[in-house]
């Protein structure tokens, strides 16, 4: 299974994988569950890792910790019981874990109701090229690493539910690319031994040590087109004491970028769209497309309005704008942009403004 950051055991499998099915945004799960070490199982310690739990599940499902902040979620932290399915307790490296899973729809009927933002269950990969000290020089950190800063990223790749991929490091990328280019953010040359991983975003990283501190910097690059004077979508830097504190600031501000980029909220106004897609062969393929669209974040009702030959069109309310379904719509494989629909096909108003008409995939 593919859990936000990839398990070294799958690396393998999972590069077939991509390879073969050109698969970049990874569908997350488990976006309402969580789990909380305790010290015992008392009443108390219960209740206080239960509300611990639910704040781990408005991060995840918003990709922000700001949520926190608002006034009903502040009320609903009092009182996570009633939006709890179940809890349980596991024990994992001698740890005892309180594990508890939150009803899904009430979860987002809470985040809609305190009007922020829903981040959907498909969400863009990242691959992660870290230069760091490690072993008395500077090195990559490779999804094989033995470096505690490696399990740093898995920790926060499940926490906050951003899937996060590092390097293979095999002796094809270990002869492509060095320490330096990545300290020297050469996003064009990092690219190029980029291409196994049909990843969305390129994160370059840097971590050096200086004094008592550490200093890191991160820019970020979409996965599609970069050359030498390609400037990062984003960009984060500063001082921290140790390496802990830098990774742990760079991912809270990753997941700030993709929560403006990605996260829904309810614009409080009727915002009405279509929807077209073509080459529709078989019935399974008109209900995965109805499934898909009504999960979306940004979607309140999907209606199937128009059938002719093999396209369909749907009627869209939606929470955001356009363009924030476009963007969501761009994250699914399964889908793919084609070129307008023949003169003999249904050709709905829209596609002649120049929207974009998509297929969906067969598996």
């Amino acid at each position: 299974m593919l859990k936000f950051l990839l398990k070294p055991s799958l690396i393998a499998f999972l590069y077939c994988l991509f390879t073969i099915n050109s698969v970049n945004a990874v569908e997350v799960s488990k976006l309402d569950e969580a789990n909380v070490p305790v010290s015992s199982r008392a009443v108390a310690e219960r209740d206080k890792a239960l509300k611990s739990a639910l704040e781990q599940v408005i991060i995840k499902n918003t990709g922000t910790a700001r949520s926190l902040d608002n006034s009903l979620i502040q009320s609903q932290l009092s009182n996570p019981d009633t939006l709890l399915s179940q809890y349980g307790y596991i024990e994992q490296n001698g740890q005892l874990l309180l594990t508890a899973s939150f009803e899904h729809r009430r979860i987002v009927a809470l985040l809609r109701q305190a009007q922020l933002p829903v981040w959907g269950t498909q969400r863009p990969l990242t691959l992660f090229w870290v230069a760091m000290p490690g072993d008395g020089d500077t090195v990559i950190l490779g999804d094989s690493s033995a470096l505690a800063e490696r399990k740093l990223f898995s920790d926060f790749s499940d926490a906050r539910g951003i899937p996060v991929l590092l390097p293979i490091l095999d002796l094809d990328e270990l002869m492509g690319i060095n320490p330096n280019d990545i300290k020297g953010m050469f996003a064009d040359i990092v690219a190029s031994v980029s291409g196994r991983y049909q990843a969305d975003f390129l994160a370059l990283v840097a971590i050096d040590a200086t004094g008592s501190q550490v200093r890191y910097r991160l820019n970020l690059y979409t996965k599609a087109t970069i050359d030498s004077l390609t400037p990062p979508l984003f960009s984060y830097n500063g001082t921290a004491e140790n390496s802990t504190q830098a990774i742990e600031a760079m991912m809270a501000a990753l997941g700030e970028y993709y929560f403006t980029k990605y996260a829904i909220a309810d614009t409080g106004t009727q915002q009405g769209a279509s929807v077209t897609f073509v080459n529709i062969q078989k019935m399974a393929q008109l209900v995965e497309v109805e499934r898909y669209l009504k999960q979306l974040s940004a979607i309140k009702n999907a209606t199937l309005t128009h059938i002719q030959g093999h396209t369909v069109t749907f009627s869209l309310d939606l929470f955001g704008s356009e363009t924030d379904l476009q963007r969501l719509l761009s994250l699914e494989p399964r889908i793919s942009v084609v070129a307008p629909v023949s003169a003999g096909e249904f050709s709905p108003v829209s596609n002649q403004t120049g929207k974009p008409v998509y297929e969906w995939r067969l598996p």
